[in-house]
């Protein structure tokens, strides 16, 4: 039922307070003359109501089947956004933006939403104050890297009101891509996986965005950065977030015609073209980690799939055998994929004209002998490494991890460097469980927004947040925590019937959690 209100707003009845108790949250209709049907969540927070957008910002999935904690954070269940009812602002990334936001008025013991369906038609999604446009001064700011880390913090400093001159360097053709649809739905087009146009970047952010540029080396005490090519860019305050690179195994034929891996949109788009090219091709993935299992699950209908890896199960490092094994049932129940476990691949064997043919295994097992798995095409799907090589070109930076990662402090900071971040693929930091280094585009993207909140405050503060990742594996797996050095492993439920919760601890104490439903 909704009437107008005094404000000229159209007043929609909720019901009784007494029908929303403190803690509790509904859905609501708005009633709005759009064609697809808007929602609103109503939420009492110690005892005032307050209501948001019904959707996360993300994916757009309900966030009526999310959670709402005490202090009014609203969690969404299925990539693990986060968003405050009384702000709508994100709290936990993946989500891109705000929630919208509406007035709740109490009367006469009921609960009115007041909704303008005009500023609801056409939000307001800039997060650059508008007196900041065109006006940049201040220090600068210089990104290395244009994903995650990138355009959560970018958004967040000009949403807090940052005037300074922020650059954007990075190596890659285009803005910013939603790099997990890369396997998670395989989307090898540009307007598939493009999160944020360039028009967004340069006109919204009012960033200077220069695509395709590579930094080959930065001095660190003339503040200074080095473009190929021969320009240089000097900087108050720099954030290096350049993600990582496909490890290929070091093997015969690991380049040849035919091999490929997924990490840019180049990668998925030379793939889908080799795809194309055949009817029903025998592809073989090497690696069953979740980027193998996923892209072996999205190609099954393109291809004849084969999965190989080292370990006994699928995933067997991060989630345990008996959960690897129990995912391995449950998406072969789902999917006509074959696996190969426990084995090492001895060379990638090429024709004639130097396109694979086939992949040579080694069993581990003792005594077995080598088999030959015929392809047409192969997928490495076999880890990552930190992209950091210019920073060994970088005489001025401190050391680099073994790994090539680059630590930080609590605050993100390089350590020694007050005035450099680091986040996402290549920053090592500090947690309860130890240092650890996550190559999640959750992570990634809460790593920007902290670091944009201090730039734009210059408040410093440790990051906090709890890890979360997701997958598509035929069912939704999703993990949150730190679960490095797990030491044992409870289950509860049938991994291989795709309903299970698994806890990992540490010495008797949970550090992570796996549902799969």
């Amino acid at each position: 039922m909704s009437n107008a209100s005094s404000s000229g707003k159209t007043q929609i009845h909720v019901g009784r307070v007494d029908d929303l108790p403190i803690g509790s949250m509904c859905e609501v209709p708005l009633d709005a003359p759009f064609d697809v049907p808007v929602n609103a969540i109503v939420a009492n927070v110690h005892g005032t109501f307050y209501a948001t957008s019904s959707r996360c910002t993300h994916y757009g999935m309900p966030l009526s089947k999310g959670v709402l904690t005490d202090d009014g954070k609203l969690y969404c269940p299925f990539h693990g956004a986060c968003f405050r009812v009384t702000t709508g602002d994100i709290e936990d990334a993946p989500a891109l933006d705000p929630l919208q936001t509406f007035d709740v008025e109490v009367k006469d013991g009921q609960v009115y939403l007041l909704v303008d369906y005009e500023t609801l038609r056409n939000p307001s999604t800039a997060p650059c104050p508008s007196e900041l446009k065109g006006k940049r001064q201040g220090p600068h700011t210089v990104f290395i890297g244009g994903g995650a880390v990138s355009l959560h913090a970018v958004q967040e400093m000009r949403r807090l009101g940052y005037k300074g001159r922020i650059t954007v360097l990075t190596s890659e053709p285009h803005p910013t891509i939603d790099r997990p649809r890369l396997s998670k739905s395989y989307a090898p087009d540009v307007d598939h996986a493009l999160i944020r146009n360039e028009a967004y970047w340069r006109d919204t952010l009012q960033v200077d965005l220069r695509l395709s540029s590579h930094v080959y080396m930065i001095d660190t005490r003339m503040r200074r950065i080095h473009i190929r090519g021969g320009n240089t860019l000097i900087y108050e305050k720099l954030v290096l977030a350049t993600g990582s690179v496909p490890r290929r195994l070091p093997v015969e034929g690991a380049h040849a015609q035919g091999v490929y891996v997924l990490r840019s949109l180049q990668d998925a788009q030379s793939l889908t073209a080799s795809l194309k090219r055949r009817a029903a091709p025998k592809l073989v993935i090497i690696g069953t980690g979740f980027i193998g299992l996923e892209m072996g699950i999205a190609l099954a209908k393109h291809a004849d799939v084969t999965l190989i890896g080292q370990t006994h199960v699928p995933l067997e490092g991060p989630l345990g055998r008996q959960v690897g094994g129990g995912l391995q049932t449950a998406i072969m129940n789902e999917r006509p994929l074959r696996f190969l476990n426990a084995v090492d691949v001895v060379r990638i064997e090429t024709d004639m004209d130097g396109h694979v043919r086939g992949v040579l295994v080694q069993p581990r097992a003792r005594g077995s002998p080598e088999l030959f798995l015929q392809a047409d095409m192969v997928l490495m799907s076999t880890g990552a490494r930190p992209a950091t090589d210019f920073l060994r070109n970088s005489p001025s930076f401190p050391t680099l991890r073994p790994d090539g990662s680059v630590e930080v402090d609590s605050a993100l900071r390089v350590n020694g460097l007050r005035n450099v971040y680091a986040g996402g693929d290549i920053a090592a930091y500090p947690t309860e469980n130890g240092v650890v280094r996550i190559e999640h585009w959750n992570v990634a993207s809460n790593h920007g927004l902290e670091i944009g909140r201090m730039l734009a405050t210059g408040r410093v503060r440790p990051y906090r947040h709890i890890p979360v990742f997701w997958s598509g594996l035929t069912s939704t797996l999703r993990y949150a925590g730190t679960g490095h050095g797990y030491n044992q492993v409870y289950v509860d439920g049938e991994p291989d019937e795709a309903e299970f919760i698994a806890y990992y601890a540490k010495n008797d104490k949970v550090i992570a959690v796996a549902t799969y439903v």
